[in-house]
């Protein structure tokens, strides 16, 4: 699992999806399905200005919960064993992304290789729903009552979809200057950006209903990661084909020069999503070596 897309998102949001793959979106730059990690507001309100390092090394979401040191070691480690685990996924995640620039480059929307890249990034996600259900499990048992439902509030208080779509307009329309946009190229992007989003929300509505709930019942004693429906979610599958389609559409818009921009750009992100979760996963061992 693991939208991770640029991203690094709440466990639970995480298990829920069964992992998204963090390949940049050339044409919307999405955090679809429940990945998303709250809003900055809801995950900081009550942050400290200069939290410590083993509170920088905790996920957004799982900070201010007042874990005790206990805890933040327990959540270091069951992060530390799924990003072990994940590593499989993330790498074809990775692969894809480079397929994707590459047919970018070249002005095409699709390729033998992405389509191989995405049918190994469904393999391994699938491979990782079971471990990351069991690691949403763990963070369920280790927390206390009051502890869960803080989270449970804080991720649906981030569940805010409206919020997304004006985010991923701007993200579209920040893609003009980059890539040299005319008026009519970003026009026409953004009318099929609007109804790329508009299909892939309708899709993902039932599973998204169905996350929504599982978030809400994590604050129970009774909470069954496994047990919850969204926890079969198709959300790989489902991201892997929206992330085609924005390709699809875009590629053929552009100019061989603003082509050529545009697969840096996915180099570019996708080099630093690497080095930002390398950074993580230091920062987390640092963490637990001075325990």
């Amino acid at each position: 699992m693991m939208n991770h897309r640029r991203r690094s998102g709440a466990l639970l949001a995480l298990a829920f999806g069964a992992g998204c793959a963090g390949v940049p979106h050339p044409l919307v730059a999405s955090q679809p399905l429940g990945v998303a990690e709250p809003s900055a507001a809801s995950a900081t309100a009550e942050a400290p200005s200069a939290p410590s390092p083993a509170e920088a090394a905790l996920p957004p979401s799982l900070r201010d919960l007042d874990l005790s040191p206990a805890q933040v070691d327990a959540v270091l480690r069951i992060y530390a064993d799924l990003e072990s685990t994940a590593e499989p996924f993330v790498g074809a995640a990775n692969e894809l992304g480079r397929s994707v620039a590459g047919a970018a480059r070249q002005c095409k929307g699709d390729t033998p290789f992405i389509h191989m890249d995405a049918a190994r990034v469904i393999r391994e996600g699938e491979a990782m729903r079971g471990p990351v259900l069991d690691a949403i499990q763990r963070v369920h048992r280790l927390l206390t009552p009051a502890q869960r439902k803080r989270l449970s509030d804080r991720l649906v208080e981030g569940d805010d979809w409206a919020k997304r779509e004006r985010r991923n307009s701007s993200r579209t329309r920040d893609l003009g200057p980059v890539l040299d946009l005319s008026t009519m190229q970003l026009m026409s992007m953004l009318v099929k950006a609007g109804v790329l989003w508009s299909n892939y929300a309708d899709r993902a509505e039932p599973w998204r209903v169905h996350y929504r709930v599982g978030i809400i019942h994590f604050a129970r004693d009774d909470f069954d990661a496994r047990g919850e429906p969204a926890a079969s979610a198709p959300l790989v599958p489902l991201t892997l084909e929206f992330l085609q389609a924005g390709v699809r559409q875009l590629a053929p818009l552009l100019e061989p020069k603003q082509c050529e921009a545009l697969g840096h750009l996915i180099e570019e992100k996708l080099d630093d999503q690497i080095a930002r979760t390398a950074e993580r996963i230091a920062a987390r061992a640092r963490v637990l070596e001075r325990r």
